[in-house]
């Protein structure tokens, strides 16, 4: 077995280190024993048993209903208007989502709330998508939704044998999400062959819907100057990319995969190392980077304070 590939991205201020992420990259070309909990880079995955069981009924999501339903969205308008609008063509109530208000990560939305008196709503957490896609699961199998989020429920026992059949493993441990949802913990390179595995097996064109509405929609999948967004949409070659908590970031343009995975958890060190990768390897132009070392170099006065590098 392999060891990951490591990147360590470095801070210096006034030409001393200040801090410092190493980043783990792992690649679908080589082995690894390593687990790792994908966070929300396995809603591209974690989608699918719907897609199947909706083609089993006839029903077809629009590709901007798939991206929701297998995003992180920002709570801008426009998600918070997705929401609501396919809630409504579903027949589904959005009040039954079981994720908690959050501060929404677009930060000029989240101050305008704030300006205006508004509270944070659950329909702001940025998962709240996945969880509406799950109140749809549960309808379409004719199940009550209430307890839609425990491993027990239906919903979840059907996408916990889909993991198992596209992890090719049953060795999955299961804890629970920021979001209150079943979080997995599976091995990196059984995480990066599913790919291929859905390719070929009868996921192959739920994934295909799952991979275009990611290109189609990529400021659904995050949302302005998110990372994964930017990825996508200054890419070179058609990829998914899929940010998760803890610093996680998946990127796959269906032939090789990647997994980076920040052993601190920083946000800041998997998007810097990432984009840093992703540039360098010619998968994508240079402007997700600049804008991270613009953002994370620059004080409150815009003068640039600290020099960042990826090695």
């Amino acid at each position: 077995m392999s060891e990951a590939n490591k990147l360590t991205v470095n801070l210096y201020r006034d030409g001393s280190l200040e801090s410092s992420h190493e980043v783990n990259v792992y690649s679908n070309n080589k082995q690894y024993d390593d687990y790792f909990f994908p966070r929300s880079s396995v809603k591209p995955m974690q989608v699918i048993p719907l897609l199947l069981e909706a083609s089993n009924q006839n029903i077809e999501f629009t590709s901007e209903e798939i991206a929701l339903f297998a995003a992180s969205h920002s709570g801008q308008a426009k998600h918070i208007n997705l929401l609501k609008t396919t809630a409504s063509k579903y027949q589904v109530n959005l009040e039954e989502i079981i994720c908690g208000p959050q501060r929404p990560f677009h930060d000029e939305t989240a101050d305008d709330l704030l300006i205006s008196g508004e509270k944070y709503l659950k329909l702001h957490n940025n998962c709240s998508g996945k969880h509406l896609s799950m109140l749809i699961f549960s309808k379409l199998l004719s199940v009550n939704s209430s307890n839609y989020y425990e491993l027990i429920h239906k919903t979840q026992e059907i996408t916990k044998q889909y993991f198992i059949e596209i992890f090719e493993n049953e060795d999955i441990g299961f804890g629970i999400d920021g979001c209150g949802l079943p979080a997995i913990n599976v091995k990196v390179t059984n995480f990066l062959n599913s790919i291929n595995y859905m390719q070929k097996s009868r996921s192959a064109e739920s994934w295909n819907k799952v991979f275009d509405a990611y290109r189609a929609h990529p400021e659904i999948i995050g949302g302005e100057n998110r990372t994964d967004t930017n990825i996508i949409i200054n890419s070179k070659r058609q990829l998914l990319a899929k940010s998760g908590a803890e610093g996680v970031l998946f990127v796959t343009d269906n032939s090789d995969s990647y997994i980076f995975n920040c052993t601190d958890g920083s946000k800041r060190g998997v998007d810097l190392a990432a984009s840093h990768f992703l540039y360098s390897s010619g998968w994508i132009d240079i402007k997700p980077y600049e804008y991270l070392d613009n953002i994370y170099t620059s004080n409150r006065q815009n003068t640039r304070a600290v020099e960042i590098e990826v090695i």
